[in-house]
């Protein structure tokens, strides 16, 4: 998607993908640190130098077609789901408020299974589903 290869099924036709403060910076932090192993570096790993290059840039020039929620616009969100659900990690928290306070869908890598946030998700009535690689 950052190198514009979104997979044609990802999204409807005129629907926007948001991402959140920490997944982005989960993701910067992952291409900055070199040594640092995992599921993002690791994929850069075993690519063509251009091709790293490119996703990098696309990493640390976030496109415009891909929103970012503040937390200006999440922290009372956040405050409210962690009342009915304490357990959430702080990412998961993120998430979930964004979802809801866009009125959007979650979607998670298939691989990255998360009971507790897809719990909640189904408690408090946001969708989800699930992507393969």
């Amino acid at each position: 998607m950052l190198l514009d290869n979104e997979p044609s099924d990802l999204r409807d036709a005129g629907s926007r993908i948001y991402t959140t403060g920490l997944w982005y910076h989960r993701l910067c932090r992952a291409v900055a640190k070199p040594g640092v192993v995992g599921i993002f570096t690791r994929m850069l790993g075993n690519v063509e130098d251009s091709v790293a290059t490119g996703a990098i840039r696309a990493v640390t020039m976030l496109p415009q077609s891909i929103g970012l929620t503040s937390m200006r616009e999440l922290a009372w969100v956040m405050a409210g789901v962690l009342k009915d659900h304490p357990t959430l990690n702080l990412m998961s928290l993120e998430a979930l408020a964004a979802a809801e306070y866009l009125d959007a869908e979650l979607c998670l890598a298939a691989h990255d299974l998360n009971p507790p946030l897809l719990s909640a998700a189904t408690a408090r009535s946001v969708p989800y589903r699930q992507l393969s690689s």
